[in-house]
């Protein structure tokens, strides 16, 4: 019987060959892994660029900075994490004021309405409150409200491998929800929930299993990596708007509107006033302002940081509660 060709090559040769297709393999899947990160990164620089653009195009406010408010996020799952309180009410701030140019985060120590409420209002299903909050918004300058919640913290058991080499990988998976209201209309302009899963060994597996408590150092990269997503896309919905101020209260001939100097505006400047009387009832007790026509043109004769007055220029019967946006 004649030995084939496998037969004759010597046996370390042929486990250098097969060390040798498998590290060529790895490097294959590291170079793959490396390319899809560099498209991701660039795929996002992209649509920021163009989305930036677009605003200047679209929107001929685009100068004057939004003013946000945000509530502390909530934890709604059993379990309690530390890391997630200390990252997000730290961090997510720290974001938006660091790199979302044109949003002005309101100072927690000057505000002092929604330091008084230790979660936003909601309605007798649980929900968030849209309108209630609007309300409180407006009476604070405010642009946009910003809500969000750890919604759930799954371990995962999953079959991984093939054949002999199969076996039992624990994940960590974590949701968190963010909600964003426009203060114009009371709608949502961002509901989203966002979600990452992490690797686990079988002690931390075990640890968490026995625990209420979650304290592993990858959960805290994963949530600062979370925060980034959250923090950009908070900061794309805000900026996509147009800017909006309100009528607070009118004193004699002067009407007052709780925006100044830090958003951009100044004296002189002159406002298109829309009628904000009406209101649409939606489902579950939920209630929206509906953008009304125009009904007069209002001139800034006196500014603060942030307090505003203005008088008449055209128009009648504005009262509180109307929408201002600049000419």
């Amino acid at each position: 019987m004649t030995p084939s060709n496998s037969d004759q090559i010597p046996v370390y040769v042929r486990i250098f060959a097969g060390a040798l297709t498998l590290f060529i393999g790895f490097l294959i899947f590291i170079g793959c892994a490396t390319t899809q990160t560099v498209v991701e990164k660039t795929t996002k620089t992209v649509t920021r660029t163009t989305r930036n653009i677009s605003r200047k195009i679209v929107l001929s406010d685009e100068d004057l900075k939004r003013k946000v408010g945000m509530f502390n996020f909530e934890n709604n799952t059993l379990r309690k994490t530390q890391n997630f309180q200390e990252i997000f009410h730290k961090g997510l701030p720290e974001y938006l004021i660091d790199q979302c140019p044109g949003i002005i985060l309101l100072n927690p120590a000057a505000g002092g309405l929604l330091n008084a409420l230790k979660e936003p209002p909601k309605l007798k299903s649980g929900l968030i409150d849209g309108y209630a909050l609007t309300i409180l918004g407006r009476q604070l300058g405010l642009n946009a409200v910003v809500t969000g919640s750890l919604e759930d913290i799954r371990i995962i058991d999953e079959l991984q491998g093939v054949l002999w080499t199969k076996d039992t990988q624990h994940l960590l998976q974590v949701f968190i929800r963010v909600e964003v209201f426009d203060t114009r209309t009371a709608t949502k302009i961002l509901d989203d929930t966002f979600d990452r899963q992490i690797e686990i060994d079988d002690l931390e597996y075990r640890i968490i299993q026995d625990s209420e408590q979650i304290k592993l150092p990858e959960l805290n990269e994963t949530l600062n990596r979370l925060l980034t997503d959250i923090g950009e896309s908070i900061c794309d919905a805000i900026r996509d708007q147009p800017w909006d101020g309100y009528i607070t209260e009118i004193d004699s001939d002067r009407y007052v509107i709780p925006s100044g100097t830090e958003v951009g505006l100044v004296t002189g400047d002159i406002f298109e006033v829309f009628d904000g009387s009406r209101i649409m009832e939606g489902i579950g007790g939920q209630h929206f302002f509906v953008p009304g026509l125009k009904i007069g043109e209002i001139e800034i004769v006196a500014i603060s940081e942030d307090r505003l007055e203005a008088i008449l220029i055209s128009g009648e019967e504005i009262k509180k509660g109307s929408t201002v946006r600049r000419k």
